[in-house]
């Protein structure tokens, strides 16, 4: 058909404003794929540092105590769980690490090595020695890389751990990389050495749990903590205000996609209308040749459409251009949970945005190929 000729005609006769078109979309469609991206990174690195830095139900002493006495049986009954794949006893607190002149506040985690690690697979996360070394040496430790850094911590030496009047002497047998902010205060202790630095005898703070599937963690919580009568909570309950926040975040991202939509729309609408007032004559003549107000139509609505595939395609370039881009920020694991800011790209969102922005373009050539076709062909003709 010739209104496709034509169409095309049109489009190579105006490189300058044809690529400010494409432009305007492919900004909006990289804008909002990147958006996309980096909410479903964050989301994704708050599961991932959930679900593989900390137990996906953890168990917690009854309100009126401070500290779980009897855990060796309530790890028996969680672990009669079908659904439960690894239980970890854990004694936490805080303490005051000191090498040489440096010191540093700690988180210390006591726990039975191989327990823990099939827990949390701490081993995989070591840069540094061995965390089962922890099961024969009572008095080693595994540092937190930052922490490491920080005080200026040889590896194989030996540092002090202060906790009020107590004092315990233990050495670096490993440094740990999570990948959060726990890096920068993290030590894993054997469970013996951190209850006596504790000095309350052979208790724990809680029981962590690892299920074979962690979307099924609010259910099992809540059989746990019915049968043991402790305080049960899932990692999506100890996250709940987070989670609960990217849920509205994306309502507000929503509106703020459309917004961005809209504004590349009424830049492509511009450029058309612009576009048709420089060809007024133009498509005088054509009407005084016989086209007809559809086919004038039909020429100017194909051109708005020609230009979406290369701003899609444009658009997906630059996004992933940006994602790699961002993905080299570092940022405070304290604010951001990881170390590096992350854009999780996946090609069912860039479709999905592709085709709005597509409909976007459609939509923003109607009016203008409705005001040519409107025009009429002795007037166009007249006008200079």
């Amino acid at each position: 058909m010739y209104e496709m000729t034509v169409a095309k005609r049109h489009l190579m006769a105006n490189p300058r404003q044809v690529l400010f078109t494409v432009l305007s979309v492919s900004l909006a469609v990289a804008v909002i794929v990147v958006l996309i991206g980096l909410t479903a990174g964050y989301r994704q690195n708050l599961i991932d540092s959930t679900v593989e830095n900390a137990p996906h139900i953890v168990v917690s002493p009854k309100e009126d105590e401070d500290y779980i006495y009897l855990y060796k049986t309530v790890s028996d009954i969680i672990l009669g769980y079908p659904q439960v794949v690894a239980v970890s006893p854990r004694l936490m607190g805080k303490a005051a690490a000191k090498y040489k002149d440096n010191v540093e506040g700690v988180i210390f985690i006591g726990a039975d090595p191989i327990q823990e690690d099939h827990l949390l697979n701490v081993q995989e996360d070591l840069i540094w020695g061995d965390y089962l070394d922890l099961q024969f040496k009572r008095h080693a430790a595994v540092v937190g890389s930052k922490l490491a850094e920080e005080l200026e911590l040889k590896r194989g030496e030996n540092f002090r751990l202060i906790r009020q009047d107590m004092t315990v002497t233990v050495k670096a047998v490993g440094i740990i990389k999570t990948g959060t902010g726990l890096d920068g205060s993290l030590v894993y202790l054997p469970l013996e050495t951190a209850q006596d630095l504790l000095g309350e005898g052979d208790v724990i703070s809680e029981v962590g749990v690892r299920l074979n599937d962690i979307f099924i963690a609010p259910e099992v919580a809540a059989q746990v903590g019915a049968r043991t009568n402790y305080v049960a909570k899932s990692w999506q309950e100890k996250n709940r205000d987070i989670l609960e926040q990217l849920d509205s975040q994306q309502i507000y991202s929503i509106a703020f996609y459309l917004l961005v939509f809209i504004i590349a729309a009424f830049g492509i609408a511009n450029t058309m209308i612009m576009i048709i007032s420089r060809r007024t004559k133009e498509i005088g003549i054509m009407m005084a040749m016989g086209a007809n107000r559809r086919s004038i139509m039909k020429i100017f609505i194909l051109e708005s459409a020609l230009l979406g595939p290369p701003s899609a395609l444009l658009g997906g370039v630059l996004s992933v251009v940006a994602a790699q881009l961002i993905g080299t920020i570092e940022v405070p694991s304290e604010v951001y949970i990881a170390s590096h800011m992350s854009v999780l790209l996946d090609l069912e969102s860039f479709l999905y945005v592709s085709a709005f922005a597509l409909l976007v373009n459609l939509l923003a050539g109607l009016y203008p190929a409705f005001k040519a076709s409107r025009l009429d062909p002795v007037e166009a003709i007249a006008t200079e």
